[in-house]
């Protein structure tokens, strides 16, 4: 479950890299990369997701050097990653968490509130919080992960204790963006939308359907 506590120490972490310019930089993926693979992700109603494109825009014409802003379309919640990033996806890998996310269509209606932003070594995000209304989905999609790879789960396909939704990505050192805003709620997801899973390229903001 994501708790203030967490978020707190994911920022003091970024702090530290921002001052010290040893920021977890983000790369295109190449075949076999733990991140950017096949993933299950939540999609914000549109007030949330402009509200959060504009932080981006503006933590954006802040920064030196280029990283990777997301836009309104681009904005997303990961449920769980599923896969690492693969060139190809093969069809029968997606069919089977379709199927998967379709048995379990009753634990996607979640509750998120979000609040303020923060960050860690890697981006800037909302923070989110689920209640612990994330759970059932993501384990019942990590055992389905499991079904794949005889019994045990790739190692990305874990059970994420925090609900954010990224906004911006390191891709040098950046200049220190203040502390996080705790005091704007950025917006509530309830019986929240689902989407097929699918593989993103970070460079280019946009999305690859398989």
């Amino acid at each position: 479950m994501a708790t203030g506590v967490k978020y707190d120490s994911l920022w003091d972490e970024a702090h530290r890299s921002f001052d010290r310019g040893t920021l977890r930089v983000d790369h295109a993926p190449v075949d076999g990369d733990p991140r950017w693979g096949l993933s299950l992700v939540l999609l914000p109603p549109a007030h949330v997701a402009d509200a959060a494109a504009a932080a981006a825009a503006e933590i954006g014409s802040l920064y030196d050097g280029t990283h990777h802003i997301y836009n309104a379309a681009d904005l997303h919640l990961t449920v769980t990653s599923l896969e690492p990033y693969r060139d190809k996806v093969a069809q029968t890998t997606i069919k089977h968490y379709v199927d998967a996310v379709e048995r379990a269509r009753d634990l996607l209606d979640v509750n998120l509130r979000l609040v303020g932003l923060g960050g860690s070594p890697s981006g800037v995000f909302v923070q989110g919080f689920d209640d612990e209304t994330l759970v059932p989905i993501r384990r019942q999609m990590r055992e389905a992960a499991a079904d794949l790879y005889d019994g045990v789960a790739p190692p990305m396909a874990f059970v994420r204790d925090t609900a954010h939704i990224s906004i911006s990505v390191h891709r040098e050192a950046v200049p220190d963006p203040g502390p996080p805003n705790t005091s704007n709620d950025t917006g509530t997801l309830t019986s929240a939308t689902w989407r097929k899973p699918q593989s993103r390229s970070p460079g280019i903001g946009r999305r690859i359907t398989r």
